[in-house]
């Protein structure tokens, strides 16, 4: 089973893609949750533990659309937003205009979304599991979500959303951290320029189970950004040289992670000491970079 960081990424997705895609717009737990449990292959119990997640490190917004009422067996009901600015405009212009259409066909008369908000909020209760009362809990609250993005914008940034949600499942990450770190790379001789070694290596070599089962649970990215916040670049150098590390996107981003703490390097003094190992590990990853694009040893 994939772990759980995996898939809140895989569910933050989904949830994205319904806001920008789906006729609907917002996917609701009334009737996601059970199309979530068979797609992710999780228990519904699981999947609102995850969506809990994806809210705490500030991937969606989770709204209340319909209050749990025990005397009337009404069961509660959320709605679940992707955090991000151009989606929450989208979508309060969406639930604007269904909030209007819906008091027009019921009231008979228009008028505009704040000015609905404003006269039916305060008596909310009186339409909870309601269309209109849906509509009204959603526009009241995106309006909400926007001005918390707005004010609070770094923390809806993704190293700040990676940072939290690996917090939230840090026992996984340290079995992440153990698995990347046992498996067993084979040497290559450092005498020899990249290149030859490169062209020297071996393509049917054995690949680690560490490494493979590791990939099952975590995502390439995740597990290499491991070994950079351990300053392992030696290792990451390794995973390319034995053919652990060999798609074209997975190398560019090695390459291009080790740019953007190069440019980084005067805030951190520990980092200074790398600078060796950084520059050589850059130049390996485009020399691979460069083969791969030229076609030279890309059935390996």
């Amino acid at each position: 089973m994939a772990g759980s960081i995996k898939v809140c990424l895989d569910l933050a997705d989904m949830i994205r893609k319904e806001n920008l895609e789906s006729r609907e717009k917002i996917p609701t737990s009334d009737t996601h949750l059970r199309v979530w449990s068979s797609q992710l292959a999780r228990t519904e119990e699981d999947i609102r533990k995850l969506l809990t997640s994806l809210r705490d490190s500030h991937y969606i917004f989770i709204v209340s659309i319909v209050s749990p009422d025990p005397n009337l067996f009404v069961y509660g009901e959320d709605a679940y937003v992707f955090a991000e600015p151009f989606i929450l405009n989208e979508l309060k212009k969406h639930s604007e205009e269904s909030l209007e259409k819906l008091y027009e066909a019921s009231n008979y008369k228009r008028k505009s979304a704040f000015q609905i908000t404003r006269e039916l909020f305060p008596k909310i209760k009186e339409f909870n599991n309601t269309p209109l009362g849906r509509s009204i809990n959603l526009s009241v609250m995106l309006e909400e979500f926007q001005r918390m993005l707005t004010a609070q914008s770094y923390e809806y940034t993704d190293q700040w959303r990676r940072n939290k949600l690996q917090e939230i499942y840090k026992d996984e990450v340290l079995v992440a951290e153990e698995l990347a770190n046992s498996a067993n790379f084979r040497e290559t001789d450092p005498t020899k320029r990249a290149i030859d070694q490169l062209k020297d290596q071996a393509p049917k070599e054995k690949i680690d189970s560490n490494w493979v089962k590791a990939k099952e649970n975590f995502s390439t990215e995740f597990l290499l950004r491991v070994h950079f916040r351990k300053y392992e670049f030696d290792i990451v150098k390794k995973l390319i040289q034995s053919g652990k590390l060999k798609e074209e996107k997975d190398i560019k981003y090695v390459r291009d992670t080790i740019q953007l703490m190069e440019s980084r390097m005067e805030q951190d003094n520990l980092l200074k000491r790398y600078a060796n190992e950084m520059i050589e590990l850059r130049r390996y990853a485009q020399a691979k970079l460069n083969m791969i694009r030229q076609g030279v040893g890309s059935k390996q």
